[in-house]
């Protein structure tokens, strides 16, 4: 057998358009964006948390507590 049999065709290398998957594209895609939106996410999360406004405690109230003098 020399390979052109018409029911079993042997095919050598790649064919036309089998690199374009448009499913593996998109799903490359989708995975890309879904790992920058996370990136994003945690760096915004953490520049929050680590921003000048929240190094220090809330300041204690000016003003006594209100309560019943116990005297």
């Amino acid at each position: 057998m020399d390979g052109t049999d018409s029911l079993h065709p042997v095919h050598r290398g790649r064919h036309r358009g089998e690199h374009r998957d448009p499913l593996d594209a998109t799903l490359a895609a989708i995975w890309a964006l879904g790992h920058i939106a996370a990136l994003t996410l945690l760096g915004i999360t953490a520049q929050h948390q680590l921003g000048a406004d929240h190094q220090s405690a809330a300041p204690p109230a000016r003003s006594l507590p209100d309560r019943e003098s116990t005297v």
